[in-house]
């Protein structure tokens, strides 16, 4: 007997993919479902506001759907009131007569021989798929126009998720905006390997220290550095020596607390992405326009400001102790993009909402649009549709799609796995 569980019922009736409107119940009697309900995602019955017609009466209400009838008392729906105005139980098997829709004269359909072998068959195969990405196959085969509407969604949904990570950081911060960016944009700097341990550098360096430094591009590194916890110790290097004698000073008239500076990686790291490095360069950004930074919106503007000049000794070294050997510093495209998208339009987005202007959230799309698209492991199972990968929007949307839909087999809630599914019928 083929596998089906209430899940792939529940996505059918949704979707309407039987493709037809009249039934006849186990009792034989005709019934026409005129509207199949609206899903309900919460407790209670799993359709509300369904309306039938049987024995030219129109009934309105809820419908319940169950892999088998004796499922209505293995859940125990007997004992809920919730489920007294149900007025259709549509199953994939009946296997027993329920009192509660005898008493209350609730009609059974049954789906065994209505539902396609194929249709089940794909299903299965889709979830139990060994590969990365379970639909590989079919992908080609998918509408682009439409694959295309999913992509803008899942683009939202991405901002979405991130938004709720920035309200978290912004009810830390209570309400401090400024705050709230710094810790953004210092998590950023820490890319992919170190941006946790520069999320909590940010929380233990205030913003309000580095901006009574920030004229002073020599003490910002101070800050940065001895906060990190890189200057807790006696160098022979003299720039190396001035910045820790400079950052005792401001610990003690800060009262600030080193971290331990083994939380930040640097194995099998370019040396130009050392987080030394990246700290030298978010300070050379601060003393630069950080003020700035809080109210550009252009893709343009905020691409100059990151074109910035660290301190001489960082141009010729790439930590506190190896000799000098001149370095490129500068930013490459990736880098740059990757900074817009994980720092500049997430909180953009995020400030949309929480000033209710609108207009920012067009915008933060828009820093989107005009980033190149992201080539990475996840996105490239995505090659097929090539023709439609343009920028950022997509490879953000390609990120959300891989992430939480193919990896967790939610092909029942992927725009892609119903176009699938319904092409079986």
């Amino acid at each position: 007997m083929l596998k089906i569980n209430e899940e792939l019922l529940q996505f059918i009736w949704q979707n309407k993919i039987i493709g037809k409107t009249k039934f006849y119940s186990i009792n034989n009697t005709e019934i026409d479902v005129i509207d199949f309900g609206a899903k309900n995602n919460d407790s209670g019955p799993d359709f509300f506001n369904g309306k039938i017609k049987l024995n030219n009466i129109i009934l309105v209400g809820n419908i319940e759907i169950h892999v088998k009838t004796s499922d209505w008392n293995k859940h125990k729906h007997y004992n809920d009131s919730a489920y007294n105005n149900i007025i259709l139980h549509v199953v994939f098997e009946h296997d027993k007569n329920i009192q509660q829709n005898i008493n209350n004269s609730v009609e059974v359909i049954e789906l065994k021989n209505i539902i396609s072998e194929e249709l089940i068959n794909t299903y299965q195969n889709l979830i139990k798929s060994k590969t990365k990405l379970p639909c590989s196959n079919f992908l080609p085969e998918v509408n682009s126009i439409k694959f295309s509407n999913w992509l803008q969604r899942l683009c939202v949904e991405r901002l979405e998720n991130k938004t709720i990570y920035i309200e978290n950081l912004f009810k830390e911060f209570k309400g401090d905006y400024h705050q709230t960016l710094y810790t953004i944009l210092l998590r950023s700097f820490g890319f992919k390997t170190n941006a946790m341990p520069f999320e909590l550098l940010a929380k233990h360096l205030p913003l309000n220290v580095l901006l009574k430094h920030s004229d002073n591009l020599f003490q910002l590194e101070c800050l940065l550095l001895g906060s990190a916890g890189f200057l807790n110790e006696t160098f022979k290097n003299k720039y190396a020596s001035q910045l820790s004698n400079e950052f005792t000073f401001l610990q003690n008239k800060y009262n600030l607390i080193s971290l331990n500076k083994t939380i930040f990686k640097f194995s099998k790291m370019r040396p130009a992405n050392f987080p030394t490095i990246r700290l030298a360069q978010f300070a050379a950004l601060f003393h630069k326009s950080f003020s700035k930074l809080c109210s550009i919106e252009n893709y343009i503007n905020i691409k100059n400001e990151l074109n910035f000049e660290t301190s001489k000794y960082w141009q010729q070294h790439y930590n506190l102790t190896d000799e000098a050997s001149p370095i490129k510093l500068k930013f490459g495209n990736e880098s740059l993009n990757k900074l817009i998208i994980n720092a500049f339009v997430p909180y953009l987005f995020f400030y949309s909402k929480a000033t209710n202007k609108q207009h920012l959230c067009d915008n933060a799309i828009k820093l989107l649009e005009d980033c190149e698209w992201e080539s990475n492991q996840k996105t490239k199972h995505f090659l097929s549709h090539k023709n439609i990968l343009n920028s950022a929007v997509e490879s953000q949307a390609l990120i959300q799609l891989f992430d939480n839909y193919c990896t967790k087999r939610k092909c029942l809630n992927c725009s892609v796995g119903t176009e699938i599914l319904k092409a079986t019928v």
